[in-house]
């Protein structure tokens, strides 16, 4: 089991044939970034529409916020000056990664990782898309083993 197997969300209905497994963004080193230290110009991300998972290490790590992006680099920017997000820092570090998904898909994506994390800071957006049909993809750190065992 990863280390997101450690803590999650909802328990839904999911089988494990049928999510999507994501290439969750990662740094030159293959680790997921500390949001209070990314570089958002060299991470090229101005402008870009991604979908992005924030959660906190440390002894009960958990997952934060869920977003939809329409320029990464301008929620991240907000998310780094959020008092409600950065407040995790001190729990272990807030982590962040994102995936580019299809206007199509995106909706989808977010709705079921919002549901499925029941992250700790409410985003906004979320009751505007929580009729959305989900699209379920293996959130950041899971196997489809640690997601079957933790969502079902």
């Amino acid at each position: 089991m990863g280390l997101f197997g450690l803590f999650g969300g909802s328990k839904n209905e999911t089988s494990k044939s049928d999510i999507l497994e994501v290439a969750w963004s990662k740094n030159a080193a293959g680790k997921f970034r500390r949001l209070p230290f990314i570089e958002l110009a060299k991470e090229n991300v101005s402008g870009m529409s991604a979908i992005y998972v924030l959660w906190h290490g440390g002894v009960k790590p958990g997952w934060v916020y869920v977003g939809m992006a329409d320029d990464l680099a301008m929620d991240l920017t907000d998310a780094k000056q959020s008092r409600e997000i950065m407040e995790y820092d001190m729990r272990g570090g807030v982590f962040v990664t994102w995936q580019s998904f299809s206007k199509n898909m995106a909706p989808g994506v977010f709705a079921f990782l919002t549901d499925a994390l029941q992250p700790e800071v409410r985003n906004p957006e979320a009751d505007m898309y929580k009729e959305k049909s989900h699209i379920k993809v293996l959130p950041p750190g899971y196997t489809r083993e640690s997601f079957a065992k933790m969502f079902g």
